[in-house]
């Protein structure tokens, strides 16, 4: 794709309206176009997004994004303020870990997690935002 064929793309996609809401959505400029034109090229583009939705697919991961959105927690935090096992959590936080939607660190002998950066702790706010627009009965 030229250059200016991929500002003409960019320019036709700026805004996107929701006709069942009536609502008018921009486009982010730096929202990814499809790159390559194999049958399969959306799916090695799209995977290791998808890899992170999955993660967070879970109630009970999705809590622990949240609560990791507002500070890093060790385990023992985790399992004290959702009230679940240590085992439970520790096993919740390594796929969202393998998923690369958090991080850990060692202080001494605890280990502490966080998220991986804003872009997931924006993927939580907007997905909570947008139940609670749209899904509120």
């Amino acid at each position: 794709m030229t250059q200016s064929q991929h500002t003409d793309q960019t320019e036709t996609n700026t805004t996107h309206t929701d006709h069942a809401s009536d609502h008018t959505h921009e486009v982010p400029t730096n929202a990814p176009l499809l790159e390559g034109s194999g049958p399969k090229d959306w799916e090695e583009q799209f995977g290791p997004s998808v890899a992170i939705f999955s993660a967070l697919a879970n109630p009970l991961r999705l809590a622990i994004a949240h609560h990791l959105m507002h500070r890093p927690h060790s385990v023992s935090e985790l399992h004290t303020c959702l009230g679940i096992s240590q085992p439970l959590a520790s096993h919740h936080l390594r796929i969202l870990r393998e998923a690369h939607v958090i991080d850990r660190e060692q202080q001494g002998r605890t280990t502490i997690y966080r998220l991986k950066d804003d872009h997931i702790s924006h993927i939580v706010v907007d997905v909570y935002e947008h139940t609670r627009e749209h899904h509120a009965d």
